[in-house]
Formats: structure tokens, C-alpha cells, sequence
């Protein structure tokens, strides 16, 4: 099965899918990411080059498709949302499923994609189940709690999430800090005990066809 991993900024595909994407290439499913934004975060004062450790990520979980599509980083609203939309689909390899991002989330930048995910997945010629990801110090923080409605049980891979994130050593901060080692820890053990098991992944279903229900 194809999977479109949508995010708008370097390290989101880490921080919200980093624990289920090697559960998903190990059944076989084909992975591929695109970051919307060049990785470069100038905002507030900011230097920051994300886009070299999106790489290694990328390389650290086995994933050999990637597209970045060079817009600026917290500033994707700049752009008309059906020219960003036309980029996505010019790579998007017409998927089955789509991850991004909510419609209720704080960054501007991720309220976009999630848009974007819905214009690229409208079911013209087949179904597309599109998610929600949370990115744990954003999805929460604009005044409505993430409304989580699908647990993947990342027990066994919380460990190969954690040490993703740790390439990103750009926005790594000391606990109680979400963007932290144990931050991550924290949460997925938090979204674990939701749905039973030790750790998880929590996703917003923003449209589920029959599909989604065989993904492991």
C-alpha cells in the first residue's frame, strides 16, 4: 500500500509518525515523505538548518522516497494553498493513505498541510483514508485537546523513535519540554495507557475507508 507522509516542517514525520514508520515498512507498505518547507527556520530570530538531519532521518528508518518542496519555513500561508497542493500532487504518487496533520493544531504551517492533505485525498478515482498526526507542543496548545481516535502500539519501536528525534539536535530541549527525549517518552506512554499497551502513537481519523483497517 502507498503511504503519503504530508508534514510542513523537518522533524514532524519523526515526532508524529517516528514509532509506526518502521512497523509500516516492515509489513511491506511503500513509504514516501514530503516536506513541504526548506527546513530552514529563520523565524523569531532564528538560523536553524533542519533539512540536513531530515535526511538522516529519513535514512535512519529505511526510507528511500523523499520529496522536499523548498517552501519557507513558517511562512507556507505566503503561498496559495492550491499551488502548494499542486506541488504535493506532482509527487504524491497517488496514494492510499495520507498522514498529516490537524486542522486544530496551533502552527499555522501544520493547519495548512492538513488542508492541503484533504485537497490532494479527495477520492476522485479510489478511496484515500486520510489521518491526523499529533505533534506533541503544538496539537494541543490552540485551545482544543488533539482528539485522538486511532492508537498504533509503538511498544516495540519507541526506542528506534527516540533516537530518530536525537538526530535532530537542532530542537532537542531538556524535560519537561515536550520537543525532549523523555518528553517523547512521556507522551507515548501517556497515549499507551489510553489504549493498553505501553506506548503509542495517537492519530485523528479525518477519514478512514476499509483500507486503513489492514495497515500494521
Amino acid at each position: 500500500m502507498k503511504i503519503l507522509i504530508l508534514v510542513a516542517h523537518a522533524d514532524d514525520e519523526t515526532l508524529g509518525v517516528g514509532g509506526w514508520i518502521p512497523k509500516l515498512i516492515k509489513s511491506g507498505h511503500e513509504i514516501l515523505v514530503v516536506l513541504a518547507s526548506d527546513g530552514n527556520i529563520k523565524a523569531r530570530g532564528n538560523d536553524i538548518k533542519n533539512f540536513p538531519a531530515f535526511k538522516t532521518a529519513c535514512s535512519f528508518f529505511n526510507i528511500s522516497k523523499f520529496e522536499c518542496l523548498g517552501l519557507e519555513d513558517q511562512f507556507l500561508d505566503k503561498y496559495p494553498i492550491a499551488e502548494i497542493a499542486n506541488q504535493v500532487a506532482k509527487v504524491a504518487e497517488n496514494p492510499d493513505v495520507i498522514i498529516s496533520h490537524v486542522s486544530s493544531d496551533l502552527n499555522k504551517d501544520h493547519r495548512i498541510m492538513c488542508d492541503v492533505a484533504k485537497i490532494i485525498g479527495r477520492p476522485k478515482h479510489k478511496p484515500i483514508s486520510i489521518l491526523g498526526m499529533e505533534i506533541a507542543n503544538t496539537s494541543s496548545w490552540n485551545g482544543n485537546p488533539f482528539l485522538a481516535n486511532l492508537y498504533i502500539d509503538i511498544s516495540d519501536t519507541i526506542e528506534l523513535k527516540k533516537k530518530a528525534f536525537s538526530i535532530y539536535t537542532n530542537e532537542i530541549s531538556d524535560f519537561p519540554y515536550p520537543y525532549s527525549i523523555k518528553g517523547i517518552e512521556v507522551l507515548a506512554q501517556f497515549r499507551g495507557m489510553e489504549a493498553g499497551c505501553l506506548f503509542a502513537e495517537a492519530f485523528q481519523i479525518i477519514r478512514c475507508h476499509h483500507n486503513l483497517l489492514v495497515l500494521s
